[in-house]
């Protein structure tokens, strides 16, 4: 939900733990991503990399979405062992970062990155890297969240999360630098997804601030914000689904 602002998160075991259970998304969510995504997705002969994996919850998604060999490259050793525990055993794990991807040129088929953008710290090195280690024609499928902050649910209680002074990039920056590298824009689609089933399950994974931007606030702007949802929860303001809509961005 949105993407990360202020200082960068620290993915120990902690936030490891907080984010297997604050993050995740109902199978009708994933299945529509893995719907957008497919026509994108290499064959059984192709190699997949999704890069900033996490807890793997995306890499077991391709895995199944796709006959090709997936890869899960992570720089959290937390967020590696709990990728571990989460992915099929023929998804290899290996510990890099989008800056200096531990791979040699034209491995990859398509990289696959979700909201890893933000926590990039050298975008054009970046571009670099992805142009280095994609074979020729391969695809990068960049999700993130790139429409107004506004529209985020989460907003209007946090909305220090989101603000101004974001680090992360827009998607016209995104869309230049990897321009400069050789990858052009050829799709974009948004994708609805529930990200809470109610209002209690929406208390329930802001509590967890598994959320990188909430991860990011200071402590006495975090809790008033959970005091405010969870009064509007109490009130029933939320009765059904919390769903948001995301982005996925295509370049080759």
């Amino acid at each position: 939900m949105g993407q990360h602002a202020g200082p960068r998160t620290t993915y120990d075991t902690a936030m490891a733990a907080a984010y297997v259970a604050g993050r995740a998304l109902p199978s009708s969510a994933v299945q529509a991503w893995m719907t957008a995504a497919r026509p994108h997705l290499p064959g059984r002969s192709g190699r997949l990399l999704d890069i900033g994996a996490g807890t793997g919850r995306f890499s077991t998604a391709l895995a199944q979405a796709c006959p090709a060999t997936v890869v899960a490259c992570e720089p959290s050793a937390a967020m590696r062992a709990a990728c571990q525990a989460f992915c099929p055993s023929d998804v290899r794990i290996v510990a890099g970062t989008a800056e200096a991807l531990p791979f040699a040129e034209d491995t990859f088929d398509a990289v696959w990155a979700s909201q890893v953008v933000h926590h990039v710290e050298d975008l054009p090195r970046f571009a670099h890297e992805l142009r280095r280690v994609l074979a020729e024609g391969g695809a990068f499928l960049l999700r993130g969240g790139f429409g107004a902050v506004t529209d985020i649910p989460l907003y209007r209680y946090f909305p220090g999360a989101w603000s101004a002074d974001s680090t992360h990039p827009s998607l016209p920056h995104i869309t230049d630098v990897l321009a400069a590298a050789g990858l052009g824009r050829v799709a974009h689609a948004q994708v609805p997804q529930v990200f809470a089933a109610d209002g209690d399950e929406l208390l329930y994974k802001v509590g967890t601030r598994s959320l990188s931007p909430l991860a990011a606030l200071p402590d006495a702007e975090y809790h008033a914000g959970v005091r405010r949802l969870r009064a509007d929860v109490a009130r029933g303001a939320f009765p059904g689904p919390v769903t948001e809509r995301l982005d996925l961005v295509v370049f080759r």
